[in-house]
């Protein structure tokens, strides 16, 4: 790969980090290629939208699949103009984001009803939630969307397959990989708030080996995370970089090895609390890794595929309070996986599993899980798909675990018309923070069903999904303050519907829907769970007018919900957007968001941007 071009695509981001030696930048561009000389291969199941990995860790049609999955790609959150990955998540069926503020405010995802800290976070297979987090979960907001090739979210109880922590679901993040012999893209954008934002990336093929290598960040001054409208003035900024690289090679015809990586680094100033007197010196650094290796081999001429794959994840956060570090600490987690995938028919096919898994506080605390699971898909007769797993999984404080899933999907192509149906069992251990405080915790186990049908109209142009679905979480974790500990306490019953609806009339419109009904009771008190909305919705259209041309907009809807202080109202957003193709190569974006200037809060007492602009430019060649 010329180096040049490497650094061709790093020019757009210098710009954005006047505190950030380029020079240093040069350097991570030209030396990472070598040693990174392993990634990810270029799956059709990762660029097909009929095609999903994340249901089963193989390759497999939606029409086979029984869970509730959906997927957003990376033409879909392009053509979007989402700046944030939250904001994408926000526009997925089911999924309820939690964010103390924008631009860096962090940024918490419910699936379901269930705890932020039940959502299973990957990142290219690398499991990506903070072990040094109280309840391990995963900050959305230095996550950028400018790589990703896809976002699947599975929802509902999947531990079976992925462990602790998927008990409402998963949020499998899988960025691009190369598809030509040599190809670029950068992007530039400007707005409201004094934001900046660019990217670059390089990619291509040689010989039997691809690459791809990706640098974007975000500059902005923000507003104030504690709501302006009850007197705090002060702006919060932030700041971030992300790096990532992927190289693959195809050593033989049966053996291929590679690797990813992804850095980010961030800068965020918060507040102090929100609400009246919120504002405060406040600043959190935080610095992201996630990288694999891993090597996949065909045998017995492809009735075998082996997958043996090692990954490290590391989380480094610093807080500063009046210029005074007030906060450290840092989360690793280091885990090894064999995936044996069996094929000798047409009928059935077979998963087998291995797993060794340490999470650790550094200089504090370190858990070991070893598992083992294996899952079975059986198609008995045409259209008909039924898949069982079970999983054990051996937590060397909590002991051992067995978790089962069963899931079935029938499909009547004459009609267009699906049925989906899938049970299943979920857990969540006690992370190394809640046992340093409480080391005598039992893990959080579920159980949740859910039945859904799937029709298509006017030949094919139209769809409508209608989801119901029922879990119960037994033994969740609270924190006391008065004694100063975490018990197993509360029971959660999360019941609703999700309707979910795709139009494409027309060859010139798209239009996509989908609305959640969620009932999340805590059986201790009988009350709505915090930060969980009856009711939530949105609505996307795109449009093109003329060639080249595209205008569109989304709606946004949360319903009321509560907080530990108060009531959080219901509110509605609308933003606007356009795109023109200049030629081949480049093209002019905008958009407007919050067009109607909507005052809302997404957290009691943090404030939220309100009618704001955004310019910019993507070149791709």
């Amino acid at each position: 790969m010329p180096c040049s071009a490497l650094l061709w695509a790093a020019a757009p981001m210098s710009f954005l980090f006047g505190d950030i030696e380029m020079s240093l930048l040069k350097k991570i561009l030209l030396t990472t290629v070598p040693v990174w000389a392993v990634a990810q291969p270029v799956l059709a199941a990762e660029r097909a939208p009929e095609i999903v990995v994340t249901a089963t860790r193989t390759e497999i049609a939606t029409s086979q699949v029984g869970s509730s999955i959906s997927v957003l790609t990376a033409e879909e959150i392009e053509e979007r103009q989402y700046a944030f990955t939250v904001d994408a998540l926000r526009a997925m069926p089911g999924i309820t984001v939690s964010q103390n503020g924008p631009f860096g405010g962090q940024a918490l995802v419910s699936i379901r009803g269930a705890a932020p800290e039940q959502t299973l976070v990957l990142i290219d297979g690398v499991i990506a939630n903070d072990p040094s987090n109280a309840g391990a979960s995963f900050n959305f907001a230095n996550l950028d969307p400018n790589d990703i090739e896809r976002i699947e979210v599975l929802r509902g109880p999947q531990s079976t397959l992925y462990g602790s922590q998927a008990i409402g679901g998963v949020v499998n993040i899988i960025t691009k990989r190369a598809e030509e012999p040599f190809a670029y893209s950068a992007f530039a954008e400007a707005g409201s708030y004094n934001t900046l934002r660019s990217g670059g990336t390089v990619s291509g093929r040689e010989g039997q080996t691809d690459y791809r290598v990706s640098l974007s960040g975000v500059r902005t001054n923000g507003i104030s995370k504690a709501d302006e409208n009850d007197g705090n003035i002060e702006e919060d900024g932030y700041k971030n970089y992300t790096f990532g690289a992927n190289v693959g090679s195809n050593l033989t015809e049966a053996l291929r090895v590679e690797g990813s990586l992804r850095y980010s680094d961030s800068r965020s100033e918060f507040d102090a609390g929100g609400g009246v007197g919120g504002d405060g010196d406040r600043v959190a650094h935080t610095r992201e890794l996630q990288t694999s290796l891993s090597a996949h081999l065909s045998t017995f001429g492809g009735a075998l595929e082996n997958s043996l794959t090692a990954s490290y994840a590391m989380v480094d956060r610093d807080n500063e309070t009046n210029g005074a570090r007030s906060f450290s600490n840092t989360g690793l987690r280091t885990s090894f996986e064999y995936i044996g995938e069996i094929a000798t028919s047409d009928m059935w096919n077979a998963i087998i599993g291995l797993k060794t898994e340490d999470t650790e506080i550094r200089d504090s605390s370190s858990i070991r899980t070893d598992s083992v699971f294996g899952q079975v898909q059986v198609l008995p007769i045409d259209n008909l798909s039924l898949i069982g797993g079970v999983r054990f999984d051996d937590h060397q404080t909590s002991g051992g675990v067995t978790t089962f899933r069963f899931t079935g999907a029938y499909e009547l192509p004459e009609s267009g018309t699906l049925f989906r149906a899938s049970w299943g069992e979920g857990f969540k251990s006690p992370t190394p923070f809640q046992l340093s405080v409480t080391p005598t915790l039992s893990p959080e186990e579920s159980r949740g069903w859910d039945a859904g049908i799937e029709q298509e109209f006017l030949g094919g142009k139209a769809s409508l999904q209608v989801n119901y679905f029922d879990q119960e979480v037994e033994n969740q974790i609270d924190f006391l303050f008065g004694p100063f500990r975490y018990v197993n306490l509360d029971a959660v019953d999360t019941q609703g519907w999700e309707f979910i609806a795709t139009a494409r009339p027309a060859d010139w419109i798209d239009v996509s829907a989908n609305f959640t009904h969620q009932s999340a009771t805590d059986l201790t008190t009988g009350d709505q769970v915090f930060r969980t909305p009856a009711n939530l919705a949105s609505l996307d259209v795109t449009t093109r007018p003329m060639d080249g041309f595209t205008v569109g907009g989304a709606v946004t809807w949360n319903g009321d919900e509560t907080d530990r202080n108060g009531l959080v109202q219901d509110w509605f957003r609308v933003d606007v957007r356009s795109s023109y193709q200049l030629n081949d190569q480049v093209e002019l974006f905008g958009r407007v968001e919050n067009l109607l200037d909507e005052q809302y809060q997404d957290i009691l007492g943090f404030g939220t941007p309100g009618i704001s602009g955004f310019f910019g430019v993507r070149i791709k060649g």
